[in-house]
């Protein structure tokens, strides 16, 4: 992978994608890294009656989403040692169980301020297979150089 500067990165460039499979115990896992333990997100039986979401199975976490599309970025960013600085996410749809998630992004800005404060805002957005949107984030990249 090429080391990425400020200068070699442009608005309309595009991050390779990152995919992610969802199960169960992707949720189980989740909720004991979050400390978030929602019956929604973890108790099947629970939510077989209740359907909160008007479905019967357990739905993701939302910064589970989040955390999908930040890997998209870190992915892309940390071989070249770049600081994600602020992230802004909008959740749009339940991740289901058993889906896989499509996460992909693309750089939408630039931003010159000075050496080791200039950025990029990188757009993403998460889908199911079935083209679904899930969730959208606008991530700010810091590059070093």
């Amino acid at each position: 992978m090429e080391n990425l500067t400020f200068e070699s990165v442009n608005p309309g460039d595009v991050l390779p994608p990152f995919i992610r499979s969802v199960s169960q115990e992707t949720f189980w896992k989740y909720a004991v890294a979050s400390f978030d333990y929602n019956p929604v997100h973890n108790d099947p039986e629970w939510v077989k009656t209740a359907q909160p979401f008007k479905i019967p199975f357990t739905v993701g976490h939302g910064m589970m989403t989040m955390s999908f599309m930040t890997t998209l970025v870190t992915n892309w960013a940390l071989p070249s040692m770049l600081q994600i600085r602020k992230i802004v996410s909008k959740f749009t749809r339940p991740v289901e169980l058993g889906w896989e998630i499509i996460c992909t992004g693309v750089v939408s800005e630039k931003h010159f301020i000075t050496k080791g404060k200039n950025f990029v805002v990188v757009d993403v957005k998460a889908e199911n297979r079935q083209g679904d949107l899930l969730a959208l984030s606008e991530i700010e990249v810091v590059f070093p150089d």
